[in-house]
């Protein structure tokens, strides 16, 4: 064969070679571009992880507050009940 085909068909070769396997710089590039977007992934759900633990402790503090409210309540009617007691006892004792 001449040199000039062999040439041509090896050029051929390795341009195809090329086109079919990626250099490493295009590879190297390509993971670094996965590896971001895997970033950028685990920060969203680390976001939305902290959103959801705020709210959470925001609901628990209001829990917590309705709870004291109430305990405060039920304490104000039985120190009244009380109070309402010792008048009895007190008109019972001056009769």
């Amino acid at each position: 064969m001449n040199q000039r085909v062999v040439d041509v068909v090896l050029e051929a070769a390795e341009e195809d070679f090329l086109v079919k396997n990626k250099d490493t710089e295009t590879f190297a590039a390509e993971l670094a571009l996965l590896a971001s977007s895997l970033v950028t992934v685990g920060d969203f759900l680390a976001t939305i992880s902290a959103a959801l633990v705020l709210r959470q402790i925001q609901i628990d503090r209001i829990e917590q507050l309705k709870a004291e409210k109430e305990q405060e309540t039920q304490m104000k009617d039985i120190q009244d009940q009380l109070s309402d007691l010792k008048k009895e006892i007190k008109a019972l004792r001056g009769r």
